[in-house]
């Protein structure tokens, strides 16, 4: 299906497997193949080689040691956003409550994030508690 959109955010390692599981559906044979860290998008994971645009120039997609299920794929991008600083997370909010860490799993329009094979992207951003 090629206009399957998801857009998750929550906090906790349940919720992040389950859009894990949801958005890898997306990637041909159900595997991720390579990842990139892009500045706007966030931590992408592909099912094929690619490039993207950078300040540097063309920057290829880093490939993975091995081609990655959803579970394999959700414990590496899980390490890669419980290890970002504060300053890396999104949609801060002052208000009358508090802000914890929680994060963004998503994919854009014909479920892809910012290529042809990148089907998955994970943001940091923070959670908000209201009294």
């Amino acid at each position: 299906m090629n206009n399957r959109h998801i857009s998750v955010q929550s906090q906790g390692r349940t919720a992040f497997d389950l859009a894990f599981q949801l958005l890898f559906d997306n990637a041909p044979g159900g595997k991720a193949s390579h990842y990139f860290e892009h500045p706007e998008k966030g931590f992408l994971l592909l099912w094929s080689e690619d490039s993207f645009d950078s300040n540097d120039g063309v920057v290829k997609a880093n490939k993975l040691p091995y081609s990655m299920g959803w579970k394999e794929a959700s414990d590496l991008a899980w390490g890669w956003l419980t290890n970002q600083p504060k300053e890396k997370y999104e949609q801060y909010l002052d208000h009358d409550g508090s802000n914890g860490k929680g994060f963004l799993v998503y994919n854009e329009y014909w479920g892809h994030v910012g290529s042809h094979y990148a089907f998955l992207g994970v943001k940091p951003i923070w959670a908000w508690y209201g009294k």
